[in-house]
């Protein structure tokens, strides 16, 4: 009694059966849908109507429950013609439920077979109790209880409930016997086995738990509410786990693959693969590899997994040791290769239970021989492996190797990567080019480093939009009658200027300028300007054309502002996201710092600058001499590397010194009294070598060794020894020309010439970009704002820089400075203004310590990395414009000896 009641209380409870009733309805009609909107070929709609039959039936059978419960929960049992007609028309619908279930399972295997007797007598069968009980309901749809008028009715009913679920189940025991003796494809087989394990017989035993109701309570009503709650909510489970089943094993060929959760994360473990095949160097050991590697992915028994290399030496039938798989295999490539080479063009692998089941629902000539093809290998799997279109090998997985699962489309990628990176391989070992593989997988290291630091722009450039608490605060302004009037509080906090009164104020003569040129054009003008902070700001000005002012917008700029003025000066437009790196980035800051300008050629030449820096690749340089060490600097510092080394040449190298500094020497010429440099730096260090044109060829040839495979090899050895050391060099020589006088080494040349920066002439560009250039160094050398607009360059000494511009931007940077000097004395403001004392220091390690000055000296870190640079007292405190006693006493406080 104690189960009983149990049960009663948990599962009796009708609000209990509403909400499960409404859960099962919404999951079948959502069934339904996807399996309308499919469309299926001919051979497979009449299992497609059968369980859409069945769907409609069930929601029909849950939504008369649903309507029952609801009229006796909330509407006092109050009976109505429609709620009485929809309840005896479940009647109907679950006798055609029953006759459905029994038809599907012979549907999904009999094609379009004319149906069997003991099919046509369930049909007549369940049909004619289909059109009784429809019939009664729109006959008697007036009469509410028809057991007093009908008892026939009555009769029917109790027989069907008997009849149906004993019927059912004897028929589906029928169909499993018959199925067992047919040969079906086991992707059917399993969807056969799912339908009727956990569809057909859960349902045969609820049906049973409903309609025979125990002995849990001594009322039946009570009892048919715990066994319908009890029903409802196992084959609502039921439904739900064989509707993701079915999805995944191909069902009605609605999908080209099987589906399944992988457990194996093939990414992670694919980095431990590359690094295991890279160390492959016979043909045994990568059949080793791969049996072991499909072990661990897809969990196939290292004896179910063969690797079959051919030989493209000499005919394979020559061979004494060739296996019965290599003949059946040669036999089929000889006889059928373009049945073959289309099969593998459109699908890659050839799996046997795909193959076999598409071919049950639409038999090909093709389909039919490659099953024969892998019934004669007793293969599950044929993986080709192919290098330019040329079949070099193959592997082969023996059939049934995993029974009880299927390979899914992830695994059918995975396996197709693993095999195009395996023909790789293979055709290396067979060609004895060991060093292409090394090469590459250096190549795919510099890539790899180079998306690593692309991503990491992306998300400080992101970073930086989202640190602005103010983003998306957009302030107003009014200028009528040359007066500046405030919208709202935010633009005064923004502008944070009294536009009326500063008018000698940059951001005044900004925005002033703006709103002259839209009274004057009539259009709408956009421009930049500065907060306090010496954050950017955008200002935007539309005509008021009613009250003939000027309304100006003011905000902190998004990402399309940034990208937008100068996206069209970009030669390739696919590199639209380092305009906005050189905008948000600390790298991109530290680059418009050594190169303000914005016209189109320093544009695309700091974008060129800025893909340099975040690559690890060697970089040539031809630019002025005076810039090489401040692009230097920049390139190692955004490459966040330790130690910079310098190698000046300035006549032609005579002797091995700069070889056995760079690689070392064979010992037997001698012991070396330290490491060599690429050995000394490695991971952290940066080699600049200037004129590399002057390195003798020996040294020449080495080093473009070391630049393809990332190993070099020891001066007169042949001992190799991996380095990670970031090598620079600049050139004032036309290199093509010397290797055409075979003067330099064509290998060198060709490593050089694909990562090659040239800066732009400043003698042959456009006088725009000058002007543009000395704006630009201008604000960078005035610390303050109080005397930019006497100190702003007018047009006539722009013309003037522009006609004696210089060769190099350290010499323009220079010669802007010493103007704005002259400038300062000649207005009598030499000791108010305020340069920036970083202004002429080009090292980005250095600029932060310039602007502190002597608070520099309370910073332990910054004293450490001037003590790095100078290891000089002396010369600290002259960089730091503070006397040496100060600088002594510091260093003792930091240990710095």
């Amino acid at each position: 009694m104690l189960l009983s009641e149990l049960i009663e209380i948990t599962f009796g409870n009708k609000y209990l059966l509403l909400v499960v009733t409404t859960l099962s309805v919404t999951l079948k009609t959502f069934a339904l849908a996807i399996l309308v909107r499919r469309r299926t070929k001919k051979n497979t709609q009449f299992p497609q109507i059968l369980l859409a039959l069945i769907l409609v039936s069930s929601i029909i059978i849950d939504s008369a429950w649903l309507v029952h419960l609801i009229r006796y929960l909330f509407l006092n049992n109050t009976r109505g013609m429609v709620s009485t007609l929809w309840i005896r028309l479940s009647w109907g619908f679950n006798a055609l439920l029953y006759m459905t279930l029994c038809l599907f399972t012979d549907a999904l295997i009999s094609h379009s077979k004319p149906f069997s007797i003991l099919q046509k007598i369930i049909i007549f069968t369940y049909s004619a109790s289909f059109t009784i009980f429809i019939g009664i309901a729109f006959a008697y749809a007036d009469k509410y209880e028809v057991s007093r008028s009908l008892p026939l009715v009555v009769f029917l009913q109790e027989a069907f409930k008997v009849c149906s679920p004993i019927l059912l189940f004897g028929y589906t025991v029928h169909s499993i016997y018959r199925i067992q003796r047919i040969c079906l494809p086991r992707i059917l087989k399993k969807q056969i086995e799912v339908f009727t394990y956990w569809i057909i017989l859960p349902f045969c035993f609820l049906e049973f738990l409903q309609f025979w109701p125990l002995s849990f309570s001594s009322g039946w009503i009570t009892n048919s509410y715990s066994a319908v709650s009890i029903t409802t909510l196992l084959t609502t489970f039921a439904a739900y786990y064989c509707i993701k089943k079915f999805i995944g094993l191909r069902f009605l060929n609605f999908r080209s693959h099987v589906e399944v959760k992988t457990r194996y994360n093939f990414v992670e473990g694919f980095k431990e693969v590359l690094k295991q095949l890279s160390h492959a160097t016979t043909i045994k050991e990568l059949q080793h590899f791969t049996q072991m590697s499909f072990r661990e992915m897809f969990q196939i028994p290292i004896s179910r997994t063969n690797l079959y290399v051919r030989s493209g030496k000499k005919p394979i039938y020559d061979r004494e040791d060739i296996s019965h798989t290599e003949k059946i295999t040669e036999n089929f490539l000889i006889l059928q290769p373009t049945i073959l080479n289309e099969y593998i063009q459109k699908n890659y692998i050839l799996i046997y239970d795909e193959i076999a089941f598409s071919h049950f629902y639409e038999q090909t000539e093709t389909s039919d021989k490659i099953l024969a093809f892998l019934d004669a290998l007793n293969a599950d799997m044929f993986i080709p492996i192919a290098n330019q279109e040329k079949m070099i090998g193959y592997i082969v997985v023996d059939r049934f190797a995993r029974p009880q699962e299927f390979y899914s489309s992830v695994e059918h990628n995975e396996i197709a990567v693993f095999a195009s990176y395996l023909a790789n391989i293979i055709n290396l070992l067979q060609t004895r080019n060991l060093e292409h593989l090394i090469q590459r997988e250096k190549e795919l290291q510099e890539e790899l480093y180079n998306k690593h630091q692309e991503i990491n722009q992306y998300k400080e450039s992101v970073r930086s939009f989202l640190r602005n608490s103010k983003q998306g605060e957009t302030g107003i302004i009014f200028y009528k009658n040359r007066r500046f009037t405030f919208g709202n509080q935010i633009a005064k906090e923004l502008i944070n200027v009294n536009l009326n009164q500063q008018e000698g104020h940059p951001v005044t003569q900004r925005i002033k300028d703006l709103a002259r040129k839209v009274q004057e054009y009539k259009t709408p003008q956009r421009c930049f300007a500065k907060d306090k902070h010496g954050q950017r700001l955008v200002l935007s000005a539309v005509p008021h054309l009613d009250q003939n002012n000027v309304i100006i917008i003011v905000y902190y700029p998004e990402i399309s502002d940034l990208v937008k003025k100068q996206v069209e000066a970009l030669r390739d437009p696919s590199k639209w996201d380092y305009l906005l790196y050189l905008e948000t980035t600390q790298s991109g800051k530290l680059i418009n710092q050594l190169i303000p300008g914005t016209g189109e050629q320093m544009l695309n030449f700091k974008i060129s600058l800025l893909e340099a820096a975040l690559s690890k690749k060697a970089t040539l340089l031809e630019m002025p001499e005076a810039d090489l060490l401040p692009t230097v600097r920049l390139l190692h510092h955004i490459s966040l590397r330790e130690t910079l080394h310098t190698i000046k040449l300035s006549q032609p190298c005579a002797s091995n010194e700069i070889a056995t500094s760079l690689f070392g020497i064979n010992p037997i010429f001698g012991l070396q009294s330290e490491a060599p440099l690429l050995e000394r730096l490695d991971t952290n260090g940066t080699i600049f070598i200037q004129n590399i044109h002057l390195l003798d060829r020996e040294t020449q040839e080495y080093l473009a060794e070391y630049l393809i495979y990332g190993m070099f090899r020891m001066f007169k050895s042949e001992q190799k020894i991996a380095s990670n050391v970031r090598i620079i060099c600049s050139t004032n020589k036309n290199l093509s020309i010397l290797v055409q006088e075979g003067q330099f080494s064509q290998r060198l040349f060709n490593q050089l010439k694909k990562h090659t920066l040239s800066m732009p002439s400043l003698l042959s560009m456009p006088d725009e970009e000058i002007h543009e250039l000395a704006e630009g160094y201008t604000e960078q050398a005035l610390k303050a704002d109080d005397f930019k607009n006497l100190l702003e360059l007018t047009d006539k000494e722009k013309t003037k820089i522009a006609g004696t511009r210089p060769v190099s931007l350290q010499d323009f940077k220079g010669k802007i400075q010493q103007l704005l000097q002259q400038k300062t004395k000649k207005n009598s403001i030499y000791n108010e203004t305020q340069f920036d004392p970083a202004y002429e220091i080009s090292d980005p390690e250095l600029t932060e310590a310039a602007r502190l000055g002597k608070h520099a000296l309370r910073d332990e870190k910054i004293m450490l990395l001037l003590w790095d640079k100078f290891k000089s007292q002396s010369k600290i405190a002259s960089f730091l414009g503070v006397n040496r006693s100060s600088v002594n006493r510091r260093c003792k406080q930091y240990n710095l000896e």
